[in-house]
């Protein structure tokens, strides 16, 4: 860690710094570990500091992140290095923040010299890293069962539950399982409908049941030993949450799946408490986030289908003639990004990219569009402009704009003679080099008003003559690679794929893997 900032100015005897000792202490005893207090006013430490942890952590937390957590007012977990965490709490006075509380939690699956390792302390710390650990990795657009997973996975490790399960009262919707599978999905079902038929236990909200097989309850419950059950009341999916076989939280990493075992493998059965569904809380909170977002993108995309094909079915009508075009060329386009090795989120980018590529045929004259003689030079700028109108009608668009460089620069060419910016080699981005050759494919292969499409053998040459010039090289081997299954794509019409490839489009944007290009158009 770097030199220790310079201490503020606030006097010895100050009513602020004698509250401030105080505070460290009671902090101290309160998380297990030494805390600094910053004056807020100058983000500098107070002229103390509670042994050499608390000196050590002084020196290592940046200045603009006490302003930060002072002008905020809200407490902050920010990640270090070698997996420790900063953790920030403010302190009011009369409304403002005088003082930012800064302690260094350790690793998890550490332990502390001299620190009780069950100590309240420490599950505090650990729920609070752990919850900062889900925030950076559960996204709402992504498959909901998955963030479940995350969520309940974090929640069961704190809780030393042998296993978590989330049941939703929905019968069409999935059972989610953490941990140990000790209970099947039927079962859990079963159980939960027994919980909701008990009216003293759903009034309660929490069921706590630590001799599940001594005291008659064990029926169908088969090797469990106790379980905690908590009613999750959310709006848009209520149900339960339930945790089986609770065993005594140790150190160490989990042996054989189970998170109550340490180095050892051992496990011994310990008692559900009230407090453990308080643990619950703020992961059960998250899920409830994560359902309510899911909720509102499952609107969003269906709002997206019926955009898209309304879409691709005017330029359809637009063009009579390469009727199906887009659908086409947007699963050859994915088959070549299958082809490519190139990530599921990527794929659902190629598709809509392909559905929606030649979007701006729309403001495209009629004449021009449906020519069956060779254009003149002016229809054949003016039929070029058909990438910049598609770019400029879904810019505005966010939830897609990953597909935006595939429909502006579908027409570029490898060696740079192509449309609208000339550009060159992998300056072109990825998802744009892939729609060039999946476009050409079907252009070639369909017939035409001036020209019958060509044999599939003949569209091949053309690929290879043309790898490293019209086209990027490795793409058209992709296509080559995949020549049989590409072939049979043509004869497929419009399905779920739309909606399948919105499910991963409707997300966080991001780009292909492919280098930044520099554009005047972004």
């Amino acid at each position: 860690m770097g030199r220790a900032p310079s201490t503020s100015t606030v006097e010895h005897n100050s009513p602020l710094l004698q509250q401030a000792h105080a505070l460290a202490l009671i902090l101290r005893e309160e998380f297990g570990v030494p805390f600094t207090l910053y004056e807020a006013a100058t983000s500098k430490p107070l002229d103390f500091a509670d042994g050499p942890e608390a000196a050590a952590a002084a020196a290592g937390v940046e200045p603009s992140l006490i302003a930060q957590v002072a002008e905020q007012g809200q407490p902050q977990v920010a990640s270090l290095a070698r997996g420790q965490h900063h953790l920030l709490l403010p302190f009011r006075d009369g409304g403002a923040t005088v003082v930012v509380a800064v302690g260094v939690a350790q690793q998890r699956g550490t332990q502390r010299p001299g620190a009780a390792p069950d100590g309240q302390h420490a599950l505090a710390w650990e729920t609070l890293i752990a919850l900062h650990d889900l925030l950076g990795k559960v996204r709402p657009h992504a498959a909901p069962e998955t963030n479940q997973k995350r969520v309940l996975s974090a929640a069961a490790q704190l809780l030393g539950a042998r296993t978590l399960a989330w049941v939703p009262q929905q019968s069409d919707a999935a059972v989610v399982l953490a941990g140990e599978p000790g209970l099947s999905t039927r079962e859990c079902r079963q159980l939960a409908t027994f919980l909701d038929q008990n009216s003293e236990w759903d009034r309660a909200g929490i069921v706590l049941n630590n001799q599940v097989q001594g005291n008659g309850g064990g029926a169908g419950l088969a090797g469990v030993s106790n379980l905690m059950a908590v009613r999750f009341l959310d709006p848009v999916m209520p149900g339960w949450v339930i945790a089986l076989d609770k065993g005594e939280r140790r150190r160490g990493k989990p042996s054989g799946g189970d998170p109550r075992a340490g180095d050892t493998g051992e496990a011994k059965t310990v008692p559900f408490r009230r407090s453990d569904a308080a643990i619950l809380t703020p992961f059960l909170a998250l899920m409830g986030l994560e359902l309510r977002v899911s909720a509102r993108m499952r609107e969003l995309k269906d709002l997206l289908v019926g955009l898209t094909r309304s879409l691709t079915a005017a330029i359809d009508a637009k063009d009579p003639y390469t009727y199906g075009h887009s659908e086409r060329v947007a699963r050859v386009a994915v088959e070549l990004g299958r082809q490519m090795g190139l990530a599921e989120e990527h794929l659902s980018d190629i598709y809509l990219a392909g559905l929606l590529h030649d979007i701006g045929k729309i403001g495209i004259r009629d004449a021009v569009l449906g020519k069956a003689a060779p254009l003149t030079p002016e229809e054949r700028e003016h039929i070029q402009q058909h990438v910049t109108i598609g770019y400029q009608i879904l810019a505005d668009l966010r939830s897609i704009s990953p597909v935006l460089p595939g429909v502006l620069y579908h027409h570029e060419r490898y060696d740079g003679l192509g449309y609208p910016d000339g550009l060159q080699g992998e300056a072109i981005p990825l998802l744009a080099r892939i729609l060039a050759v999946a476009d050409s494919y079907d252009a070639m292969s369909t017939n035409r008003p001036y020209r019958a499409g060509m044999p599939a053998p003949r569209v091949e040459e053309v690929l290879r003559e043309g790898a490293g010039k019209q086209w990027d090289a490795q793409v058209v081997q992709a296509f080559l690679r995949g020549k049989q299954m590409i072939h049979a794509i043509r004869q497929r019409g419009l399905g779920d794929s739309l909606r399948h490839a919105l499910d991963g489009a409707l997300r966080e944007p991001g780009p292909l893997p492919d280098p930044s290009i520099r554009s005047t158009n972004f």
